[in-house]
This record gives C-alpha cells, structure tokens and sequence, in this order.
C-alpha cells in the first residue's frame, strides 16, 4: 500500500501544478522590461493640439455651436448616444460568458476560440471600463464648465474644481474617450485598418461639439486619452501572453487574426488537392 501511495500522490501533484504552471510562466513574461511607449511624442503633440484648442477655437465654437444648422444638429443628436459606455460593456461582458462557456465544451478548435474570445473581450472590457471611470474622476476634478454655461458668463476658462456638477465636467469629454477606447480597440485588432478606425473616432467625437455639450479641446483631449488608456490595456495583456504580443517598435500586435473567430459556416472551405505520385498515368497526348 505504501508503494502505492506514493506514485498516486505524485500524479496529483503533477496535474495540480498544472495551473500553476501556466501562471508561472505568464509571470515570468510579465517581468521583464517594458517596451518602449512612445510616451513623449504623444503628449506633447496632444498638449500642442489642447492649446492651441483653448486658445483659438474653444469660445468661438461654443458660442456657434448654438446656430448651426439644424440637419447638423440632427446627425449629432443621432450619433452623440454611441460615446456611452453601457452598451460596450454589455456586449464584452456577455462575450467574456460565452467564450468561457465554449472554452470548456467541444473539440479544440472550438475551446481555442472560446478562449480567445473570452480574451478578446476581456481586453474590450477593461479598456472601456477603465478609461471611463478615470475620466470621470479626472474631468470632475478639474471642473470645467460646459458651453452651456456661456448664457451665465462662464466661458471656456471658467473652471470650479471638485464641483462634482454635470454642468462642470467638460474636461476631457467622456464620451469621445469611450469613443476613442472602442475604435482603438478596433484598430489594434485590425491594424491594416487603424487609420479608418481613427478617421472614424474623430468625426463621431466632433458630434459633442455640434450638439453644444463639449469644446473642441474637450473632445481632443478625450480622444487622446481614450486611446492612451486603451494602449496602456493592450501593454497589460501583452505581458500575460493574452491577445497581444509587443513588435519590435514597441507596438502591441494581435496574437491572432480577429478572423479567427468566424463560424464555420463562413469559410471557404478548399478543395482537397489529390495527391500526387512521381508516375503519371493519365492519358498522354500522341501516344
């Protein structure tokens, strides 16, 4: 009985540090060096662009903002709403139960897609989730007033820190960075795409101004911090092996096509080639 025990006591302890295992070696991957960010760059051209925003073009804006012509009202009353980040969540959120689900059930071709859905929505997830709520704190911090308030003498440079107020909280605009966090999302999954994605982002965020609720370095600021925080996600991921992987720019690169995921159906089956032999006995011509 004791010779027994001792292997059965061994295999269990192979299968229990399976998990183990795994963690271990994400652990390992996560400590090392952080790749280079491109940090700099990208704040001061964005600290540039909020400048000269406030400067030049915040006053003016708001105050036409209110003239504009209705039809332009119109289409940014229509895509004003898709900033919101409910919508996003829920639909990550329910992606994340039915990749889990499909990660524990069918062949392997269809856990592996289960897992990288689970994945892949996981990162949507916490980009729009964590951008959203330092945004919040931040724009409630600092306090600015929103255009509306111009009717009350309170312009682009009237600011009442920690007011907690709606009318106070412009800066940065929340939704054009959950609109930049979802097409930033887009673009790192799709990267031959990234400057359509980007085009995208800026001319649904300009919506905030059209409909009076932002001035144009509100939406700038929100966009660049939006895809900042969903950078800072994919560096994150990247790390733990999940999703992403690092380029030799300091870029995160998905790990797989998002084409992975397409059902079955879907494909384009090939084929199958007939094999071939070294003797060709089909019917020559001439003979």
């Amino acid at each position: 009985m004791g010779s027994d025990a001792g292997p059965g006591r061994r295999i269990c302890g192979d299968l229990m540090t399976v998990p183990y295992r795994w963690f271990g070696q994400r652990r390992k991957v996560k400590d090392r060096k952080w790749p280079c960010n491109h940090w700099r760059g990208f704040v001061v051209g964005t600290a540039g662009m909020v400048l000269v925003a406030f400067a030049i073009l915040d006053y003016p804006v708001g105050v036409m903002s209110k003239q504009l012509d209705p039809l332009l009202h119109r289409y940014g009353n229509l895509l004003t709403d898709f900033g919101k980040s409910d919508w996003v969540l829920i639909v990550s959120f329910l992606a994340i139960i039915v990749g889990l689900g499909a990660a524990g059930t069918g062949d392997r071709r269809t856990r592996a897609k289960g897992v990288f859905l689970a994945q892949a929505s996981s990162f949507v997830f916490a980009a729009i989730a964590f951008s959203g709520i330092a945004v919040a704190l931040i724009k409630n911090t600092i306090g600015r007033a929103r255009p509306n308030m111009l009717a009350h003498d309170l312009g682009p440079f009237s600011f009442s820190p920690m007011q907690f107020d709606a009318d106070f909280a412009s800066f940065p605009s929340g939704h054009s960075t959950t609109i930049a966090a979802i097409f930033t999302c887009a673009a790192f999954f799709m990267p031959r795409h990234r400057v359509l994605f980007f085009s995208l982002a800026v001319a649904v965020a300009m919506c905030r101004t059209i409909v009076g609720a932002h001035y144009p370095s509100d939406v700038i600021a929100g966009l660049a911090f939006g895809a900042w925080c969903t950078y800072l996600v994919a560096i994150f991921f990247s790390r733990y092996r999940m999703v992403f992987r690092i380029d030799d720019g300091g870029w995160p690169v998905p790990r797989n096509s998002i084409r992975a995921l397409k059902p079955e159906f879907m494909r384009h089956h090939r084929a199958p080639v007939p094999k071939q032999t070294d003797l060709d006995l089909g019917t020559q011509k001439g003979h």
